[in-house]
C-alpha cells in the first residue's frame, strides 16, 4: 500500500475515513493499517485540576480546568 507521512493524531488513534492521495486505489476507504515501526507514539495523560470546597465561600461551585500533559509530565504529574 501507500505510505502517508506526518499525519498528526490529538490524544487517541482515529483511522482516516478517505484516503486523500491520488494515486491510491484503495476499494475499501475504511481499511487503513498504521505501521507502528514508522509510529512514534508518547504518553499523555488528561488531569482536572479543582479548586478546594472548603476554601470557596459557602454555596459556590468550584471551578476545574483540565490540563493534558505529554512526555516526562506525565511521570511528574503522578508525584
Amino acid at each position: 500500500g501507500l505510505l502517508h507521512p506526518d499525519i498528526q493524531q490529538q490524544f487517541h488513534f482515529s483511522r482516516p475515513k478517505l484516503c486523500r492521495n491520488p494515486g491510491c486505489r484503495n476499494s475499501s476507504p475504511g481499511d487503513f493499517l498504521l505501521d507502528f515501526h514508522l509510529s512514534d507514539f508518547c504518553d499523555w495523560q488528561k488531569l482536572r485540576v479543582q479548586e478546594n470546597p472548603d476554601e470557596i465561600p459557602p454555596g459556590s461551585m468550584p471551578r476545574c480546568l483540565e490540563v493534558v500533559v505529554r512526555g516526562e509530565m506525565v511521570e511528574r504529574a503522578k508525584a
